[in-house]
């Protein structure tokens, strides 16, 4: 299919709706070509978010295209480019991510701080992706200052991915995490921060996490945490 016809078929799923389908076909057509013609249309679809479910399935294919380099040269010339749209900043951070592009840790440092809720979630998640042991100070301030109970969740995640990518060992992620247990009062955060710890000292201490779902008494985990650390 043509630039054209796709362009066309984007019309019709704005203003007919389409099939879950026929969404996985404009999508297997966009990435087909690696064209800068092809590469701008995709990105345009992207910053326009004319239709919910279309925009995260454009979001989430980018890198699924072949020529993995080139789609980074082209994402970082947009981020270099002085992005006003805040919420499409943060999906290029998200997908250079996706793309393990090393260029993207200075641009998710740049914005870990920023008054934007979506640029500090991509920031986190993307440093979990691509960061290493040297970000590691860089995680905690924002476990310790972030105001969002979620997204300091988050942050002991992306601690854990760095851990689970052999860029940071147990011993150098749980004294940020033993800290931030102490003194963190949202048990939605504490109970991420536990799974994290259950995960790098491979030890349960009542919680259970399946599915993104986590169960158990958050409270009583944490007295175990602490008995267990004092031992």
């Amino acid at each position: 299919m043509g630039l054209e016809s796709l362009k066309r078929e984007y019309n019709n799923i704005l203003t007919k709706g389409t099939t879950f389908q026929k969404y996985l076909d404009f999508e297997r057509e966009l990435i087909s070509d690696n064209s800068i013609k092809f590469l701008e249309f995709h990105y345009q679809i992207l910053s326009e978010r004319k239709k919910e479910n279309l925009y995260k399935y454009i979001r989430a294919c980018f890198h699924l295209r072949k020529d993995r380099e080139k789609v980074i040269v082209f994402l970082v010339n947009k981020y270099k480019s002085d992005i006003k749209d805040l919420i499409l900043k943060a999906d290029i951070i998200s997908i250079l991510g996706r793309l393990q592009a090393t260029e993207v840790v200075s641009f998710a440092k740049d914005n870990i701080n920023s008054e934007s809720y979506d640029l500090r979630y991509s920031s986190i998640i993307t440093l979990g992706w691509v960061g290493g042991k040297e970000d590691l100070p860089i995680l905690n301030e924002r476990l310790k200052d972030e105001p969002d109970d979620t997204l300091r969740g988050y942050v002991a995640t992306s601690m854990r991915q760095i851990w689970f990518n052999k860029n940071a060992t147990a011993e150098e992620i749980l004294p940020y995490l033993y800290k931030a247990l102490i003194r963190e009062k949202s048990e939605e955060t504490l109970s991420m921060i536990i799974v994290v710890i259950q995960d790098l000292l491979k030890k349960k201490f009542g919680l259970k996490e399946k599915e993104g779902i986590i169960e158990g008494n958050v409270l009583k985990s944490k007295e175990k945490i602490i008995i267990n650390r004092g031992k």
